[in-house]
């Protein structure tokens, strides 16, 4: 956010605020749409005195209907296609001399028009409630864009007819104003010297780096080293976090605005920091401290876990070899030990015969020296597999002692489970006997905490005396054995941390419903908003009745795409083929002129303004807006892998000047912002209904994109299989009508339906796709049930349909003994019922972002499986997921739908490939985690700048056809996906600054581009 010349915040681009405040632009079918009037709307319009008159008042009423808001203009302001249509249709054979409305008649108007749609002027009594509004929203998100949005649904809830921009900038500007009073009135009193002296320090540059500086360092891996520096930040910010555990609950701060001041403190210099008021950098840096220390706790005990799967993994493959060694080397001696037992019986050696002459013959057959490892081998009792295990583990004790011992030192981990309590204080007592500088096997017995040496391995971990008695303890073997305990009950969540964001205990994580009542309220989540058995009645009803219209076309042979073997009781599913359009497309865009990057860059930005959202990271008021050419520049260095140097080698900006714009203007929410401008103006183009699947659904398709990482992070995973011997991370995307929405960087390691619901619920643009499709990774147990309760639909795309009879249930007490294909069980629906209360409040906290879908998918899955409420959620998961099974079973049309929506993904996919492939390597820059969701963010917008530049195109093309009344060329365009690029050269000298090729696209538009 930035501010004008008159201090009030710019919420808004320029084209947003015309969408906002201007007059509607209509197309033909949304000139029907509002220009359509009931009797009350026609009967105020006509009852105008003159024909001039009621012209105005029929415009004003459409444009209140899309808009609910009211325009002062004259007929030269709107669209002549607008006034055509009334005249046509309401005043047929007239004629309209065009001048300007009487200012007292616009107000009569207008009063009577809002009055006939129950709602009334905004006035200056208004102000109090707004602005008091304002106050508490500032408190749940202080992002402008947020409280502008809830500002209208408050207004349109109240039926006010809302104020103009301005007045809204200054009541959100207050708002925050307000808010950051309010924190720093509460902060600085709280605070001691000591602690504010302590804040100070992070700041002073003493050596090359200040310790603020040291503490945003990302690590590289979950090598010794690097956790070692992660430690030490983490010992650095514990008394801070201390301040913060203790102070900011009492500030009233949503986690959305502890993170977002949080980001502040890491993205804003060290001389940004100590010109702001004290109070505010203070409120800063401890909201940094708060995050940083339990992320860099969550960083510890992934790198705890990692090093435990290290050991057992590589103890396992090690005795595993050892295993098949001893293995063959059995059955290799088997043949020749049974060519010297046959000396025995040969009858051409007399009993008389010399035993050193049978030894030489024996020689003969085996040298002495394998007959002797051989005869131990076989007279020795077998090395068990558990046996080599251990002795594998005594092999790995350093790296034991190197990698996992410091890590457990360091986290303060808790348990409200016996089994959990009894592990923790094994690790306790290792502490303590390191404490005092002594061994494990010193101890005595007797010390050796309770229930923590299990009595079939007492053997491994203890070791035998004369008498075959236990006489110490392995410390080397305990230790390890400590270690993989604790880590299977962190996986278990037996173990929690306090200090944690990914391994709090899950009830710590759900919201107060009492206290989020008035936020929850004005979510409005579907899920909350009827009682349980009304919903349940429904979606029972629904469930049966597709059962019976599935058995009866099958039975009835109607579901052509599908065949019974009624001997193997199976399916044989004909799949739905892809579509053939990509020889229409590629001829399409090569009858187009090849155009550079830069140019289509700058001309969509000429479009819809996009760089506007780049803000530069300033206070709050700055005026400095970056210019477009630098920013161009950077981007597409990010987006295409060359980095600021290379860019700066082939293009016309120096270094320096690149490099200061990647710093003020690229971050993860500034790159967000301007994709979602570019997304919300291609969506206002005339092509883009056209790209619907179905026009009563909006498709969205989510899926995951290996890329490669130039610079290890934490994130950057091994996976052989994508990444070869690199490390790479996986851009998970939100993609609808061939528009990028959302992305998320992941592990390579973590599973994309951990994420389905987040990158849904967060998507910030216009565009809400309410039926999501992905393939088979999309799918656990609980995403069907998640996303049904907040109003959207997850449609998988099966591989395979014989294998989704596993998964189909039925209602309780429904019997489908007689059916081809019967359920594999009934769902239990008391189950149900019993917890709604607690799947409320998991979702209140989901609606509220108090939690993630991915933290709360694993913590789910890690309770017990007797857990109630885990149970009552992947209940209803099976629900909502037999539904959608029997749809997809029984329909077509719909395994259609949801195939071309996948294949949408799969073009963008290609096409951000090729983008990222510029520079050779498919790969994503940056040193750390952050600078790779840049280069990530940068990718999807250079992307959405070619969608949005190809969905012009055909939008001209489209508006043309339209007027000719070309339908065949109409369903030819429909068929031709924005998603390519051939017509664009990526690579090449970028030419940013004075010398230009604008694009005209009315002349490029003038050729036979479909041949029809």
């Amino acid at each position: 956010m930035r501010g004008d010349r008159n201090e009030r915040l710019t919420i808004l681009s320029e084209a947003e605020k015309t969408a906002l405040y201007g007059i509607p632009n209509f197309d033909d079918f949304q000139r029907i749409t509002f220009f359509a009037m009931t009797d009350a709307e026609r009967a105020l319009a006509l009852g105008r005195k003159s024909v001039l008159a009621q012209v105005y008042c029929l415009l004003q009423i459409g444009y209140f209907k899309a808009k609910q808001a009211f325009f002062q203009f004259s007929l030269d302001d709107v669209l002549p296609e607008d006034v055509d249509f009334l005249l046509q249709r309401y005043f047929p054979g007239q004629t309209l001399v065009n001048a300007p409305l009487h200012t007292s008649e616009y107000y009569v108007q207008r009063n009577k028009i809002a009055k006939l749609f129950g709602y009334r002027m905004w006035s200056d009594d208004d102000l109090p409630a707004l602005r008091s509004k304002a106050t508490l929203l500032a408190r749940t998100d202080v992002s402008p864009t947020f409280l502008l949005a809830e500002l209208m649904v408050f207004l349109i809830g109240q039926r006010i007819v809302r104020p103009g921009y301005s007045t809204l900038q200054s009541i959100i500007r207050d708002a925050f104003t307000a808010e950051r009073e309010r924190l720093e009135q509460l902060v600085q009193p709280a605070l001691t010297d000591t602690t504010r002296a302590a804040l100070q320090e992070l700041l002073q540059r003493e050596t090359t780096l200040s310790d603020l500086a040291a503490l945003k360092q990302d690590a590289k891996s979950f090598r010794y080293r690097q956790m070692g520096l992660e430690r030490q930040k983490r010992l650095t910010l514990a008394p801070l976090y201390a301040i913060a555990k203790a102070l900011l609950p009492s500030l009233d701060l949503s986690q959305l605005n502890i993170a977002y001041y949080a980001s502040l403190a890491n993205f804003y210099t060290i001389y940004d920091l100590r010109r702001f008021k004290p109070g505010q950098t203070n409120l800063y840096l401890l909201c940094y401290a708060w995050q940083r220390y339990r992320q860099l706790t969550d960083n510890l005990v992934e790198a705890f876990g990692y090093h435990t799967r290290q050991l057992e993994e590589g103890t396992k493959a090690v005795a595993n070899q050892q295993a098949a060694k001893i293995h063959n080397e059995r059955q290799q001696a088997t043949p020749r030990i049974g060519e010297l037992l046959l000396l025995y019986v040969d009858d051409t050696l007399p009993d008389g015969i010399r035993f050193g002459t049978v030894r030489r013959r024996a020689f003969g057959i085996m040298p002495e020296e394998k007959l002797r490892s051989a005869g131990e081998l076989l007279t020795l009792t077998p090395v068990s597999q558990m046996d080599l295990r251990w002795q594998a583990v005594d092999k790995q004790s350093g790296l034991c002692t190197k990698n996992l011992r410091p890590l457990a030192m360091a986290l303060d981990f808790a348990s409200d489970t016996v089994s959990g309590k009894a592990w923790l204080a094994a690790l306790q007592w290792m502490k303590e006997v390191w404490s005092r500088q002594q061994r494990l096997a010193k101890q005595p017995l007797a010390e050796i905490p309770p229930r923590t040496v299990p009595t079939r391995l007492r053997g491994f971990l203890l070791s035998v005396g004369e008498d075959d008695e236990p006489v110490g303890l392995r410390g080397d073997r305990y230790e390890f054995w400590v270690y993989r305990q604790l880590r299977k009950r962190l996986d278990t969540g037996d173990i929690y941390l306090d200090d944690s964001v990914r391994h709090r205990r899950f009830a710590d994580d759900l919201v107060s419903m009492e206290a989020k009542a008035n936020a929850l309220k004005a979510l409005d989540i579907p899920w909350l908003r009827q009682p349980v058995d009304v919903t349940l009645d429904a979606l029972f009803a629904e469930l049966d009745t597709q059962w019976r219209a599935f058995n009866e076309e099958l039975r009835g042979g109607k579901l052509k795409h599908l065949e019974f073997d009624p001997d193997k009781k199976t399916l044989i599913w004909h799949r739905p083929k892809a579509d053939k359009d990509k020889l229409l497309q590629q001829g399409f865009y090569a009858k187009l002129q090849a155009r550079d990057i830069a140019d289509i860059f700058r001309f969509v930005n000429e479009q819809c303004d996009f760089l506007s959202a780049m803000t530069p990271l300033q206070p709050r008021y700055a005026k400095k807006i970056a210019d477009e050419d630098s920013l161009m520049a950077v981007i597409i260095a990010q987006a295409m892998n060359h980095g600021n140097f290379s860019m700066a080698e082939t293009c016309d900006i120096p270094y320096h000047v690149l490099e200061a714009t990647h710093q003020q203007h690229l971050r993860p929410a500034t790159l967000i912002g301007a994709n979602d401008q570019i997304s919300n103006f291609i969506a206002s183009l005339p092509i883009f209904p056209y790209y619907s699947i179905d026009m009563d659904v909006l498709y969205g398709s989510v899926d995951g994109q290996k890329f490669t990482a130039a610079a290890p992070t934490l994130k950057a995973r091994h996976a052989r299989k994508y990444f070869g011997k690199d490390r790479g991370v996986v851009a998970f995307t939100l993609l609808a009508n061939h528009v990028a929405l959302q992305t998320e960087l992941l592990g390579a390691n973590q599973h994309e339906s951990y994420w389905v619901f987040d990158i849904c619920y967060n998507n910030t643009s216009d565009i809400r796709p309410t039926t999501i499709t992905g393939d088979m990774h999309c799918i656990n147990m609980a995403n069907f049930a998640i996303l049904h309760w907040f109003g959207m639909n997850l449609a998988p795309r099966f591989t395979n349909l014989q294998t989704q009879t596993k998964h189909l249930y039925c209602g309780p007490g429904q019997s489908y003994a007689d059916f081809l294909i019967q359920p594999v069980g009934q769902i239990d629906r008391s189950l149900i019922e019993s917890e709604k209360a607690n799947m409320d409040h998991i979702a209140a906290t989901l609606g509220l972002k108090e939690m993630s879908q991915s933290v709360l998918m694993r913590k789910i899955c890690t309770l017990s499986g007797h857990h109630r409420t885990r149970k009552a959620i992947f209940e209803f998961d099976k629900l909502i997921r037999s539904i959608y099974t029997l749809r997809y079973l029984r329909d077509p049309q719909l395994q259609r739908d949801v195939h071309r929506s996948e294949n949408r993904i799969e073009s963008y996919h290609q096409l951000r490939s090729t983008i990222a492939q510029v520079n050779g390597k498919k790969e994503l820059t940056g040193r750390t985690d952050l600078d790779v969701a840049v280069s990530n963010h940068c990718g999807r917008l250079i992307a959405n700048v070619v969608i949005a530049y190809n969905s012009m195109l055909l939008s001209g093309l489209l508006s043309r056809y339209l007027a000719a009344g070309n339908e065949k060329a109409i369903d030819l365009l429909r068929r031709i996906s924005p998603a390519a690029w051939q017509h664009l050269h990526f690579l090449g000298h970028y030419a940013f600054r004075g010398k230009r090729h604008p694009i005209d696209l009315e002349a490029i538009l003038t050729g036979e581009l479909l041949g029809v």
